[in-house]
C-alpha cells in the first residue's frame, strides 16, 4: 500500500513539474493557434457592411470572449482554493454520476439529477444550521428547503392540466349495430413457433411448430457487443429467425375466415410486446376473423443497440407468416386446412410495425427487393386492408423512395398526445394512397386528441418510462380503456367494411356523429376518401390560387382577410405533404366560391354528395393574422354556410344553403413545461375533418331539380364576424 502511495505522489510531482516548466509554451501555442483560427474564419463572415467590419467584428468578439473567460476562470480558481477539497471532489463526483447514469437514462434523469444535487446541498446546509443552534436561520432556511422539495414532489405526484375537449356521449341512437360489440363465435387461443424459445414458455409449448427463416438480406446485422448480447439473450441469430405468433381463432364448422395479422412496434426487446393486442384479437375473433399477433421482439431495440433496416425486416417477416398460413390452408393433412379465406387479408401495425405493413404491401407486389435486386420476392397475397396505429414513415425507403400504395384500403390512427411519434407520420402515408378507377375501396385517418402512443398496446400503456412519465401532461390523456374502445370500434368497422363487404360501416368514417352514442367524438378528427370521389380541387396542381384540379373550374375569394394556399404542417413544423387553402375573414360579407367545370356538373344526381375537408386554425394562428376569435366560439366549432347554386338561381336564395360547423384545433400539451414542449415545435397539429352535404336536400324546395345545372359551390362566412379555417379536397361522391 505504501509503495502505491509513494508512486501516486511521485506521479503527481512529476506531472506538476512538467506543467510548471512548460505552461508558458502551451499558453503561447493556444493563443497563437486561436488567433490564426479566428482571423481565418472571420474572412468567411459576411454582413454586407464591408470586409473590414466583418473581420473586426469577429476578432473583437473573440477578444471579449477570451478576456471574460480568463477573468471568470481566475475567480473560479480563487474560490476553489478556499473550498475544502472533499467538498469540490464530492460535487464533481455527483455530477459524474448524473452524466454517467444519464447516458442510458436520458436527459430527464440528468435534469432531475442536478435538481437532487441542489436538494442535497440544501438539506446539508439546514442540518448544519440546526447543529449550530441558529434557530432563526434554521427555521427560515427550512421553509426554502421545503418549498424546493415540494416543487419536485408536486411534478412527480400530480398529473398536469386537463385537455380542452369534452368526453361526453350523444343520446341519439345509431341505426347500425356497434361493431365493437363482442360477436357470437367461441374463440380458440393458441400459439405457433419454433418450439425452442429460450425466453418464453408460450413459444416453447406451441400448437404448431414452424421452421426458421433467414432475414439477412433484409436487415443490417448487429455487430460487437450488440450482436453478442442478442445472440446470448435469444439463443439464435437472424440467419435463423423464428416464425412465432399468438392466434385468436373463431370456432366454426366448414367456414373460412378472413386473416388479420397484427405486428407490434419497437420497444425494449426484453419487455415483450406481442401480447398487448389481445383486446383486438379477442374482439375480432368473436366476429369471425382469424387474428395473429406476430412476434418480432427479437428485432426490437435493446440496451446494447438497434438493428439496421429493421422495418424492411419486419415487412418481409410478415409476408413469411402469410406464406406459412397459405401452406397450412392448402395442406389437407393440417388441422387448419381450408380454415382461412386467403382472398381477404388485412395487416395491422403499431408504430414501426405501422410502417412495416405499408412496406409489406409494396413488397407483396414486387418481384425483386428494391434495395438489392439480387434478392427475389415471390408473394402476391390478396392483402386488401392496412391499418396503421401511430405508424412511422420513412425509416426505410424502398429504392430510396417513399412508399406509395395503390388500390388497398388504408386506415391510420394517431393519438394527439403521442410523445413517441410526436408528429402524425401516418398522414404522409395517407396522402400517398392512390386508387384506380375500377377499385372499390377507401382510405381514412383518425386523430384522437388525448390519445397517446403506448395505450394502443395494453402491455405498453406509457410512451416513455419514468422519469419522463413524471413530467408528461398525464391529465390530458384519456383513459387507456377509452382509447382502446375507440380503436376497437374503428378497426372492427373498417375490417367489416373492407373484408366482409358491409358498406354501411363506411358511414362511421365519413360522419363521426354516427358513432357518438358509443364513444366521445369531440376529441376525434376523421378524414375519409373513397375511390368514387371526384375532386374538383385538391390545391395540389399549381401555385395559381384561382385554378382548380379539374380543368375549366375557377376559385375566387371575396372580402377575405387571408387567402393563400399552403402546406399543412406537422407538430415539428415539417410538411404533411398536403396542400390546402387558408381562408380568414373579419366581416360577414366574406365568401369563397368554386365554379364547377361542366364535366363535373354533368355527372351530378340526386344521390350525389358534396364532400370537403376542413378545420379551424389554432388560436395562435388567429393571433398571428390579427383575427379575433369569434365570440361564443372559442375552442368550439364555428358555423359557415355552404351554398349550392344551380344556374339561374339567386345566390342569396336561402333554399340552396346548408350550415356546417367547422371543428376547432385543440392545444395538446405533451409535457408539463412549455419550454420542453417547444423542443417538439407547435403545441397542436392541424388535422382536417371530412364534411358531407348530400345534394338531395334541394329536392324539398325544387322537386324538379336538374342537378346537372349546379354550377357553383360557395362557402359563405356570414354567420360569424371573423374566422380562420383550412379547406381542402372539394369534390363530389
Amino acid at each position: 500500500m505504501n509503495k502505491l502511495k509513494t508512486l501516486y505522489f511521485k506521479s503527481i510531482e512529476k506531472v506538476a513539474e512538467f506543467v510548471a516548466s512548460s505552461w508558458r509554451y502551451v499558453v503561447m501555442g493556444l493563443l497563437f493557434y486561436m488567433t490564426v483560427f479566428v482571423l481565418f474564419m472571420s474572412y468567411f463572415f459576411f454582413t454586407g457592411v464591408g470586409k473590414w467590419f466583418d473581420i473586426l467584428f469577429v476578432v473583437g468578439t473573440g477578444i471579449l470572449a477570451l478576456i471574460l473567460g480568463v477573468l471568470l476562470t481566475f475567480l473560479l480558481l480563487k474560490l476553489l482554493e478556499r473550498l475544502p477539497k472533499l467538498l469540490v471532489a464530492s460535487i464533481v463526483g455527483c455530477i459524474c454520476v448524473v452524466y454517467g447514469v444519464g447516458t442510458f437514462m436520458g436527459p430527464f434523469f440528468r435534469l432531475m439529477g442536478f435538481y437532487v444535487i441542489v436538494l442535497g446541498a440544501l438539506i446539508g446546509t439546514a442540518a448544519f444550521l440546526y447543529k449550530r443552534g441558529r434557530t432563526a436561520f434554521f427555521l427560515s432556511f427550512s421553509v426554502i428547503v421545503l418549498v424546493v422539495h415540494g416543487s419536485l414532489l408536486y411534478f412527480t405526484l400530480t398529473d398536469g392540466k386537463e385537455g380542452q375537449w369534452p368526453l361526453s356521449l350523444s343520446d341519439a341512437e345509431s341505426a347500425l349495430e356497434n361493431p365493437a360489440k363482442e360477436g357470437s363465435y367461441p374463440i380458440q387461443h393458441f400459439t405457433y413457433g419454433s418450439g425452442e424459445d429460450k425466453q418464453r414458455e408460450e413459444y416453447t409449448d406451441v400448437m404448431f411448430q414452424t421452421h426458421t427463416v433467414n432475414m439477412s438480406p433484409f436487415i443490417v446485422h448487429p455487430k460487437g457487443l450488440n450482436k453478442w448480447y442478442r445472440e446470448w439473450f435469444w439463443g439464435f441469430n437472424l440467419n435463423s429467425a423464428p416464425l412465432n405468433g399468438r392466434v385468436w381463432m373463431p370456432q366454426g364448422e366448414d367456414e373460412e375466415f378472413p386473416l388479420v395479422l397484427i405486428v407490434h412496434g419497437n420497444h425494449n426487446m426484453a419487455d415483450f410486446s406481442d401480447d398487448g393486442y389481445a383486446y383486438l384479437g379477442e374482439l375480432l375473433a368473436s366476429k369471425g376473423y382469424i387474428v395473429v399477433s406476430v412476434d418480432q421482439n427479437f428485432i426490437n431495440s435493446g440496451k446494447t443497440g438497434h438493428i439496421g433496416w429493421d422495418n424492411a425486416g419486419r415487412a418481409w417477416l410478415l409476408l413469411k407468416h402469410l406464406e406459412l398460413w397459405q401452406t397450412w390452408n392448402t395442406d389437407k393433412a393440417h388441422a387448419l386446412f381450408n380454415k382461412v379465406d386467403m382472398d381477404n387479408i388485412a395487416l395491422i401495425g403499431h408504430s414501426r410495425g405501422g410502417e412495416a405493413i405499408s412496406i409489406a404491401s409494396m413488397f407483396n407486389e414486387l418481384d425483386r427487393f428494391p434495395n438489392n435486386a439480387k434478392i427475389g420476392l415471390n408473394f402476391d397475397f390478396s392483402i386488401k386492408s392496412l391499418i396503421g396505429l401511430s405508424p412511422g414513415d420513412g425509416r426505410f425507403k424502398p429504392g430510396d423512395k417513399p412508399v406509395v400504395l395503390k388500390d388497398v384500403n388504408y386506415l391510420t390512427i394517431q393519438g394527439g398526445n403521442d410523445t413517441d411519434h410526436t408528429n402524425y407520420l401516418g398522414m404522409r402515408q395517407f396522402q400517398r394512397v392512390e386508387f384506380s378507377n375500377d377499385f372499390d375501396g377507401f382510405k381514412s385517418s383518425l386523430y384522437i386528441n388525448g390519445g397517446n402512443h403506448g395505450q394502443f398496446n395494453s402491455d405498453w400503456e406509457v410512451d416513455q418510462p419514468s422519469p419522463y412519465w413524471w413530467f408528461m401532461n398525464r391529465k390530458e390523456l384519456m383513459e387507456p380503456e377509452m382509447q382502446r374502445d375507440i380503436t376497437k370500434l374503428y378497426v372492427a368497422s373498417f375490417l367489416d367494411a373492407t373484408l366482409k363487404g358491409q358498406r354501411e360501416y363506411r358511414t362511421f368514417f365519413s360522419d363521426k356523429q354516427a358513432v357518438a352514442s358509443w364513444i366521445p367524438v369531440d376529441p376525434l378528427r376523421v378524414r375519409y376518401e373513397d375511390s368514387d370521389f371526384r375532386a374538383v380541387t385538391t390545391f395540389e396542381e399549381d401555385v395559381d390560387v384561382t385554378s382548380t384540379t379539374q380543368e375549366d373550374g375557377r376559385l375566387q375569394g371575396y372580402n377575405l382577410h387571408v387567402w393563400k394556399e399552403v402546406n399543412l404542417l406537422q407538430r415539428n413544423k415539417e410538411q404533411q405533404d398536403n396542400q390546402v387553402v387558408k381562408l380568414g375573414w373579419k366581416n360577414k360579407n366574406s365568401r369563397y366560391s368554386v365554379s364547377l367545370p361542366d364535366e363535373t356538373s354533368r355527372q351530378l344526381t340526386k344521390e350525389s354528395v358534396l364532400r370537403f375537408d376542413a378545420i379551424q386554425a389554432h388560436s395562435t394562428r388567429y393571433e398571428f393574422y390579427l383575427i379575433p376569435i369569434p365570440q361564443k366560439y372559442k375552442e368550439s366549432a364555428i358555423p359557415i354556410t355552404v351554398n349550392l347554386k344551380p344556374k339561374g338561381t339567386n345566390r342569396l336564395d336561402s333554399r340552396i344553403r346548408k350550415t356546417v360547423f367547422i371543428e376547432p384545433t385543440y392545444t395538446t400539451k405533451l409535457y408539463r413545461f412549455d419550454w420542453w414542449n417547444e423542443r417538439f415545435g407547435n403545441q397542436y397539429e392541424h388535422m382536417l375533418q371530412t364534411y358531407e352535404v348530400p345534394l338531395d336536400f334541394l329536392e324539398e324546395s325544387f322537386p324538379d331539380m336538374d342537378y346537372t345545372k349546379l354550377d357553383e359551390v360557395t362557402f359563405e362566412f356570414n354567420q360569424t364576424e371573423s374566422g380562420l379555417i383550412f379547406l381542402d379536397n372539394i369534390g363530389f361522391d
